[in-house]
């Protein structure tokens, strides 16, 4: 019951956050009337405590107890002053977020600044159930926190609103601000299971860069759903945290143009789930890629970014009829 209340209080201090803040830009700097502070559960045991010293020292009149007491006390007001002040002055910035397929988590890349002459402790990102952190931020360096926010379905996810947040020093006082951006993450449909080969290639010669085989190093891709294990380049992942797929060539591959009506017994999800893995395999073997969709044609290219264009175009499709102009 209590916690349905905390949970209640806390989602109506949000929105009134929201309309108190308006919309923020993709890079602020903390002011000081935006950072909320309370005291933890923890804080709230210290502060009763200090209240039961300071009974019992009028109770029995203990000088030693009264000193005690006001020390505390003061200590306690430091800490609160230093936890508001942790968060004074810190910028945030929106940094991107990377493409994914759905089902997969999108991550919203924040940056931390700190411009202060004090290092600032424990600063924390969180959004719902996710979070990212705490991460300490020395002074004028920049760190850089992953915000995960699940995705289910194909299109546009936003993250709206999330939380900076932190504990320092004691764990006392929590001190927070909530940061409301225009950021987004595109999400590509989830690749169908492989097992329908390709399409037969088009007319018009075999022009191409050299399809994937198994003789020599051809390079490096972003890794998808459904690549096979043993080409992931794990010492460049444990370099960037990016998951990369090596790419060998032997030979010339055909180019492939991928129709809607190829698929004419799918749904629209269904269809456009195995577009994307057709998208795949094409980049992969080095095939020259072209699709053709109800009211939009991408010509057939190479490339990551031509790749990137196919999947952008699937993961936004709308199949709503259209009404014809009057």
């Amino acid at each position: 019951m209590w916690l349905g209340v905390a949970h209640s209080l806390e989602r109506w201090a949000a929105v009134w956050a929201r309309r108190r803040q308006g919309a923020d830009a993709l890079a602020i700097a903390l002011k000081r009337r935006r950072i909320y502070i309370l005291p933890t559960r923890f804080g709230v045991v210290f502060a009763a405590m200090v209240f039961a010293m300071l009974l019992g020292s009028l109770n029995y009149g203990a000088s030693l107890g009264f000193a005690l007491t006001f020390l505390l006390t003061g200590l306690g007001l430091v800490v609160m002053h230093h936890c508001h002040n942790n968060l004074l002055g810190a910028s945030i910035k929106f940094l991107g977020a990377p493409p994914v397929f759905a089902g997969e988590r999108a991550e919203f890349k924040i940056a931390v600044g700190n411009d202060a002459a004090a290092a600032r402790l424990e600063i924390e990102l969180k959004h719902n159930e996710h979070s990212a952190g705490p991460v300490d931020v020395a002074s004028g360096a920049t760190e850089i926190l992953r915000l995960g926010v699940a995705t289910q379905r194909r299109g546009w996810v936003a993250l709206e609103r999330f939380r900076v947040e932190t504990r320092y020093p004691a764990g006392l006082f929590r001190a927070w601000t909530w940061v409301h951006m225009q950021t987004r993450c595109l999400v590509y449909p989830c690749p169908a299971e492989p097992g329908r080969p390709l399409p037969d290639s088009v007319s018009g010669g075999t022009t191409g860069r050299p399809r994937a085989g198994d003789d020599d190093f051809a390079g490096l891709r972003n890794a998808a759903a459904g690549d096979p294990l043993q080409r992931i380049a794990w010492k460049a992942y444990a370099r960037t945290d990016v998951l990369l797929l090596k790419e060998f060539s032997s030979g010339t591959g055909a180019p492939c143009l991928l129709e809607w009506d190829m698929l004419p017994n799918l749904d629209t999800e269904l269809r456009l789930s195995q577009l994307v893995r057709w998208c795949l395999e094409a980049d992969a073997a080095g095939r020259s890629l072209g699709l053709r969709l109800p009211n939009r044609e991408i010509p057939l290219g190479l490339g990551p970014k031509h790749l990137a264009a196919c999947l952008e175009s699937l993961a936004l499709f709308d199949d709503t009829p259209r009404e014809a102009p009057r």
